[in-house]
């Protein structure tokens, strides 16, 4: 009898994660081993984020609320052993994000700690679009066509002059939907500069000539849902401590292709395109979402957000940590609005 050594059974576990994913809609379509190779990254991890709220002053809070976003099991990753200090997780309902949600009448004594902990098995993606000869039109009705295509708000903007100049031109010189996709991300890596800096809109991107990892996937997305190509932003946590956004596309009977356009406009020799190493954590998937009545809508989303309303200034320090280690202390990514009664 053949006896299951510990690669095997990595294999037939991941195997039965795919399938479970498959059938919960996360994975669109079964893995094609002929152009797809998903296998785990050698690691996994403990992630730990913690924020401390401190109280400065006598004043009485009236109302706090802090949000984390919580990541899922998905295509890239799987999470388990999830537990938090505090709070309720709620469901947001379009894009199906999770997010760790406190709202009260405020905290006493001068300190209140959220935090929440969890296990993350990163998981390594390659696809070789070369080997992809069948390109099949798209279900209109499909999950990924329902959810991740059309506009959002000023970042998003299809019928926008340079989406559909740009796009235009680079549909003429493509074969396909694929080579159009492959056409975008190297134009929007090439013609564009890093700035280091917070989201912006699309004009805001176009104004200065560039911008950081999520501007890059803004760009591309944009033009790829100009041509009906459904596609998303993944924002992710570093396993070094820091934020990154990459994106990824829908490729009916093929499933979703990852792609990098910043990494490729900061490593030009670098193919990002068709491959996700394994190196974040993803706490969103696409953006832009509404969870408590009365709150802005939060576009972009990484460590937490939080509010607060009474007679007393909030502050906050953020504390990550992985595998016990403390990989990040710092203010935490923030919005203060008074939080109206």
């Amino acid at each position: 009898m053949r006896t299951i050594n510990e690669k095997d059974m990595k294999r037939i576990i991941l195997s039965i994660i795919l399938a479970v994913a498959t059938m919960k809609g996360v994975a669109q379509e079964p893995v094609n081993d002929a152009f797809k190779q998903i296998r785990y990254a050698d690691k996994a991890f403990n992630y730990t984020n913690q924020v401390t709220f401190t109280k400065e002053g006598d004043g009485q809070l009236t109302r706090f609320v802090n949000m984390f976003p919580v990541p899922r099991t998905n295509e890239y990753q799987v999470i388990s052993n999830l537990s938090c200090s505090d709070g309720q997780i709620i469901v947001e309902n379009k894009y199906g994000n999770h997010v760790l949600c406190v709202d009260n009448k405020g905290f006493t004594g001068q300190q209140y700690v959220h935090s929440y902990t969890f296990d993350v098995q990163p998981i390594i993606v390659k696809v070789d679009v070369s080997k992809i000869t069948d390109i099949r039109p798209y279900n209109p009705n499909s999950e990924p066509c329902r959810k991740y295509l059309g506009d959002r708000g000023e970042y998003i903007m299809t019928s926008h002059p340079f989406v559909v100049h740009t796009g235009d031109s680079i549909w003429a010189q493509s074969a396909n939907v694929l080579d159009y996709a492959r056409r975008c991300y190297e134009y929007v890596a090439s013609h564009f500069r890093y700035i280091h800096g917070n989201w912006r809109t699309l004009d805001k991107i176009l104004e200065e000539g560039g911008g950081e990892c999520g501007d890059f996937t803004t760009l591309t997305i944009n033009l790829l849902r100009y041509k009906g190509i459904p596609s998303r932003h993944n924002i992710c946590v570093r396993l070094i401590g820091e934020y990154h956004v990459w994106g990824d596309f829908y490729l009916e009977g093929y499933g979703w292709i990852p792609f990098d356009t910043q990494m490729k406009n900061a490593f030009p020799d670098r193919d990002c395109f068709g491959y996700y190493d394994g190196s974040n954590i993803i706490v969103m998937q696409d953006f832009g979402y509404n969870i408590i009545k009365g709150l802005p809508t939060y576009w972009f989303h990484y460590y937490n957000h939080y509010w607060y309303s009474g007679k007393c200034i909030v502050g906050a320090q953020q504390t990550q940590r992985l595998n016990g280690e403390t990989i990040l202390i710092d203010k935490p990514v923030t919005t203060h609005i008074m939080v109206t009664q």
